[in-house]
């Protein structure tokens, strides 16, 4: 996956802002990238063979017209390129499917009402 880091010099890999954000344009739409430290609370969903202080996880946001319509989260190792690599990878394509998923079930649903309301009598 080529990756196309909005705001950044052109690099291999990718830079995240102090505040541990960046953003991507996947496919024509922007995500927005977020890194944390796991924290205790992500165990249910991350269970390493034992806890490293350096386990991140990282969520991606899709925002379309102030709402966001796609989200998708995985955990790296920041010591481990390649583990951060396939995890903004993982996010990228999840978030950016999730979006899609959204935005047609909420298309379905908006001409479920229109259909329901134009039924009715006046």
């Amino acid at each position: 996956m080529t990756l196309c880091q909005l705001s950044a010099p052109p690099d291999p890999g990718f830079r995240l802002d102090l505040d541990g954000t960046a953003r991507f344009l996947h496919e024509g739409y922007l995500v927005r990238i977020q890194v944390r430290r796991a924290a205790s609370e992500d165990e249910p969903h991350h269970q390493p063979p034992e806890s490293d202080p350096h386990d991140i996880v990282m969520t991606g946001t899709v925002t379309l017209e102030n709402t966001d319509v796609g989200v998708a989260c995985a955990f790296a190792n920041e010591r481990d390129a390649h583990s951060m690599r396939e995890a903004l990878e993982e996010v990228l394509r999840h978030a950016v499917e999730d979006a899609r998923r959204t935005v047609t079930r909420l298309i379905s649903r908006v001409e479920q009402i229109d259909s329901k309301h134009r039924a009715q009598p006046k």
